[in-house]
């Protein structure tokens, strides 16, 4: 059993070199951050409003995207690459803290507002989009608001069903 505790408990580091990853993928939009602050930079002056007001969108997408993998890769290094003692030496830290739950309704929200500026530029943009474009992408983020908003109610619920069973005790 003590072999298998060894085994079990060394699993998790083949988590590791994902985390690594997104890491990785964070440096990328950093990369292409650069490159399209860059590109409104030396186009400000010929640039139209509209155009101004989608590349800064563009740049608020990478940064919330960046911010979502950071997070992810943060609390899940947390989660499961340190071990109790490690976590527990955290302290009062925010990322021992953050568990499960809250990084899912982080995630989906960023995924709400990441989908809700995709629909912004896309009415923003003038005739690069059909109908049909349009009406998925209102969809798309139609079903990320509404799957939020029940993660939410649902959690809520189970955190006041929680509270209510430890004040029955």
């Amino acid at each position: 059993m003590r072999r298998f505790n060894l085994i079990l408990n060394g699993s998790r580091l083949m988590m590791f070199p994902f985390y690594l990853s997104m890491l990785l993928c964070v440096a990328l939009l950093m990369v292409k951050f650069g490159i399209k602050l860059f590109e409104l930079c030396v186009n400000i002056v010929t640039l139209p409003f509209l155009d101004l007001l989608i590349g800064v969108l563009t740049l608020v997408d990478f940064v919330l995207v960046a911010q979502m993998l950071i997070l992810v890769a943060l609390c899940g290094y947390v989660q499961f690459i340190k071990s109790p003692q490690e976590r527990a030496s955290l302290g009062d830290n925010w990322l021992y803290h953050i568990n499960f739950a809250s990084l899912k309704l982080i995630v989906i929200n960023s995924l709400v507002t990441i989908a809700g500026i995709e629909v912004l530029k896309a009415f923003l943009e003038e005739g690069t989009m059909n109908q049909t474009e349009m009406k998925w992408s209102v969809i798309v983020f139609l079903a990320f608001s509404t799957a939020a908003l029940i993660y939410a109610v649902t959690e809520r619920l189970a955190e006041h069903k929680s509270d209510t069973k430890e004040e029955s005790h």
